[in-house]
């Protein structure tokens, strides 16, 4: 009587155990598909498009120029690496012509969004000494924007041509600090992250 030997781990097959033994594991086997695969198989060598072919004067004097791998496009080649009997040149042509069709020559412009205002400089020295006298004396009353209506120029002429008394600048402070003091920890939070982004943007970061 010859005795099969199952091919198959004894531990494998715990469905012909009984049920009180399933309970006990057995114990893991560390393979080495588990990190040597991952760590040593799979380093794959740099394409040899990457590979220094030139010599170190020659890197300083040439522009290398690797593309993805993808289907030629007129749209990703420069034209500087395009020769001048290339019918790509005039594809490229023709796709920057369709894509601004108001930089064509007699080529008439949408219309504008808004009204455009030309801009006056129709004011003298007495009228801008007027200004100053006006904004100085009461600057409650006239305020950027009555000066302006008054004189028919901007508010950001106003503004440039002549200063508040610390007085408004001391009212105006204390008017936002009231208004800050009703703030909740949501909106506070959000002011002081908004002026950290002017920050980081003026830093280009």
């Amino acid at each position: 009587m010859s005795l099969a030997v199952p091919k198959r781990p004894v531990t494998s097959l715990l469905f012909l155990y009984p049920p009180y033994l399933h309970g006990t594991t057995p114990a893991t086997r560390r393979h080495e598909s588990s990190a040597r695969r991952t760590t040593k198989r799979l380093r794959v060598k740099p394409d040899p498009s990457f590979a220094p072919s030139l010599t170190a004067d020659q890197l300083q004097q040439h522009v290398v120029f690797n593309p993805p791998s993808s289907s030629p496009s007129p749209y990703q080649t420069p034209p500087a690496f395009l020769p001048p009997s290339d019918p790509r040149r005039f594809l490229l042509t023709q796709a920057h012509e369709h894509a601004n069709p108001y930089a064509q020559p007699n080529k008439r412009l949408p219309p504008p969004i808004s009204k455009p205002v030309d801009k006056k400089y129709h004011l003298k020295e007495d009228e801008i000494a007027e200004i100053h006298r006006l904004r100085q004396e009461d600057p409650f009353t006239w305020s950027r924007k009555k000066l302006a209506q008054k004189f028919d120029c901007s508010e950001f002429f106003v503004a440039m041509i002549c200063e508040v008394s610390p007085e408004r600048k001391a009212q105006q402070q204390r008017a936002l600090d009231e208004i800050k003091a009703r703030w909740g920890n949501r909106r506070r939070h959000a002011r002081e992250d908004r002026q950290k982004r002017r920050v980081l943007w003026g830093r280009d970061e």
